[in-house]
């Protein structure tokens, strides 16, 4: 009897082990469906997220870089005056000592930045159109010594162009031609540049213009005469001709009997 009794309790103790190993893997299985099923929106929901932050990065990129295009930085004006007027004359001043005309209306904003100190500020001049600033800056070389100009970037280009500078002397040590373009290095092979001067149109061998200055130069008013009748002859087919040599026959018979 207790013989049976241990066979049935081991029995119902395996299949309650089954149930439970069974039960465990359901709900395991289960739980990870739905962990998947979880992480798959999240992941979705991030990636959109992403989309969108790169989209809003590019436009305030752009919008940032709109709104500096008329911008320009002077370097080494005196801090003089502190007046928005003061410096607007101080600025006026440099301008006409380039050889450049500029009234106070082309200026949209002036200011200075950075906080003050013994050393004169940096001062960010925004002109109304965009070819006075080309002017000025194309007149750079002109500016009164101790002054210089620049472009008005923000923060992360100046950052991004400084870690590119040592890329762009190690490729101009190399003989290439590389230069700075707002947050980008552009560099050309001097081997590209050199082809790029040689390319030129395409013209007439000097065989063959040799040969149309002679066909001219042996040419005369008479050669040109027998050719142009030569040309109708050919045009004139034979049948016409007969039938203008009949008719001029019998116009002459015709009027002999009369």
């Amino acid at each position: 009897m207790e013989k049976s009794m241990d066979l049935l309790f081991s029995k119902l103790e395996e299949k309650l082990n089954l149930q439970a190993t069974v039960i465990s893997t359901e709900v395991t299985k289960n739980i990870m469906q739905a962990l998947d099923e979880k992480m798959k929106s999240l992941v979705t929901e991030n990636n959109t997220l992403k989309s969108r932050i790169t989209k809003l990065e590019e436009k305030i990129n752009f919008m940032e870089r709109d709104k500096r295009k008329n911008n320009l930085v002077f370097f080494g004006i005196k801090e003089e005056g502190q007046s928005e007027t003061e410096l607007v004359d101080q600025l006026k001043e440099t301008v006409v000592d380039m050889g450049i005309h500029l009234e106070s209306q082309e200026i949209a904003n002036i200011y200075r930045i950075g906080r003050p100190s013994n050393k004169n500020r940096p001062v960010v001049v925004s002109f109304t159109t965009k070819w006075k600033k080309h002017l000025v800056q194309q007149n750079k070389t002109n500016l009164p010594q101790g002054i210089y100009l620049k472009e008005d970037y923000s923060r992360e280009v100046l950052v991004t162009r400084k870690e590119l500078q040592p890329k762009l002397e190690e490729e101009r040590k190399k003989g290439n031609i590389a230069y700075l373009k707002y947050d980008k290095l552009i560099v050309k092979k001097a081997n590209e540049n050199n082809r790029e001067k040689r390319k030129r149109d395409k013209s007439e061998s000097p065989v063959t213009k040799n040969y149309t200055k002679k066909q001219l130069t042996n040419s005369s008013p008479n050669s040109t005469i027998m050719s142009s009748v030569n040309a109708a002859k050919e045009i004139l087919k034979p049948n016409i001709l007969n039938y203008m040599a009949r008719g001029r026959s019998y116009s002459l018979s015709e009027s002999s009997k009369n």
